[in-house]
């Protein structure tokens, strides 16, 4: 207690201490005469008595003084906390939408590529399945540390650490996935800008699907949508918008997708392969049709030799086109005029001076592809456009059947 805040008490004290003795005398005065009488007889005991009276009266003025100042600093503290109280501003609660109502109870899973669903919450369960990117999934349970999901035809657990709940689930499903107007009316118009005498930039059918824009200008009563590099508007009452996410795969649904796309994948290639065969055919000279050249059966037999040992592993075509060399040489005037004499020519047909062909020969191991391809030369088959030479083929200028350059 202070200086002052004493003085005031004692002040508050006194006066009432002096009431209170001005009260007392009067009381002793009217009830009790001869105790005045007394006290008149001896002035020393009287004013002890005053004096002690008074000491009583300042020491209980100063109680009460004390007590209803301590009670006035009570309702003061009380009064500030009150309004200190009422100057805290209350933290809204935020109002959730209708989607992210729809949310709450979903969950995605923040990975690059997959995120492997287990059967029982351990790390050594079998994987069951996968989500995905743009995956979401139902939340069956949530643990401290795993949580079991359910999404397409899989159901499992996975890792609390690698997911995303309600509201973040929504938020991050906007940045992952893509959102799309699908067109309820056939022959909308796509416009440049959101007026109705905007230009055109062109127009969709019902049921197709048009990108949503998110980074262009929103318009009331418009979607913004992606057109090539840029964006148009389509009034927003004939489209329906909604954000495209998947489900959860299964193993065998997993294994089945990689199987069916590598199916689709070779027959694309055998698809190019033959449009290429088909183009190459198509700027191949047609096979010329010459004379018959004169043979014996021996020279049909050396002939087909010659092309089992020179095109044996080739096509069909390859095969006929060693032997419409040979014979093209033998019409030529410029190589040796017999079967015999060509294939045997010095330096001319490696076969022939290796020995590989007249091991073919005794072996008589000629393929029925090769002796046909025999016959058919001899009879005035050329596919190579009369060529007298071949060779591997490495790049060289001229007709590429198989493996060989014919020229």
């Amino acid at each position: 207690m202070n200086f002052y805040q004493k003085k005031k008490w004692l002040s508050s004290g006194l006066l009432l201490a002096c009431a209170v003795a001005l009260s007392c005398t009067i009381t002793i005065t009217d009830k009790n005469e001869s105790q005045n009488t007394k006290a008149k007889q001896s002035p020393v005991a009287g004013k002890a008595g005053v004096v002690a009276s008074l000491e009583a009266a300042e020491s209980a003025s100063i109680e009460q003084a004390m007590s209803a100042n301590l009670q006035v600093e009570k309702t003061e503290t009380v009064v500030v906390a009150a309004k200190t109280e009422a100057k805290t501003p209350v933290k809204a609660t935020k109002k959730l939408s209708k989607t992210e109502k729809q949310w709450q109870n979903k969950v995605m899973a923040v990975v690059e590529e997959s995120l492997s669903i287990r059967e029982d919450h351990t790390t050594d369960s079998q994987i069951v399945g996968k989500m995905y990117p743009t995956s979401v999934a139902k939340v069956v349970k949530k643990g401290k540390v795993w949580t079991k999901i359910t999404s397409g035809s899989v159901e499992g657990y996975v890792k609390n650490e690698y997911l995303v709940f309600g509201t973040d689930a929504y938020k991050h499903a906007k940045k992952v996935c893509k959102t799309y107007a699908t067109v309820q009316v056939n022959g909308l118009r796509v416009r440049n800008e959101a007026s109705e005498d905007a230009s055109i930039l062109t127009t969709a059918t019902e049921g197709k699907k048009l990108e949503i824009d998110a980074e262009a200008k929103k318009e009331k009563g418009w979607a913004a949508v992606k057109v090539g590099d840029g964006s148009g508007y389509v009034k927003a009452e004939y489209v329906e918008v909604a954000m495209e996410t998947t489900k959860a795969v299964s193993i065998e649904e997993e294994l089945a997708a990689q199987k069916a796309k590598e199916e689709a994948e070779a027959a694309k290639a055998a698809q190019e392969a033959q449009q290429a065969a088909q183009a190459a055919a198509e700027t191949t000279p047609q096979p010329t049709q010459n004379e018959a050249t004169p043979a014996t059966v021996d020279d049909e037999t050396l002939l087909a030799a010659i092309i089992m040992c020179e095109a044996g592993n080739e096509p069909y075509t390859g095969q006929v086109a060693v032997g419409a060399v040979v014979c093209n040489r033998v019409r030529s005037g410029s190589y040796p005029n017999t079967i015999s004499g060509v294939i045997y020519q010095r330096c001319q047909f490696s076969p022939a001076g290796n020995g590989r062909l007249a091991n073919t020969l005794a072996s008589g191991n000629i393929n029925s592809s090769c002796r046909q391809a025999a016959a058919e030369a001899l009879a005035g088959s050329d596919p190579t456009g009369g060529a007298h030479s071949f060779h591997r083929a490495n790049g060289d200028a001229g007709l590429v059947i198989g493996n060989h350059v014919f020229f």
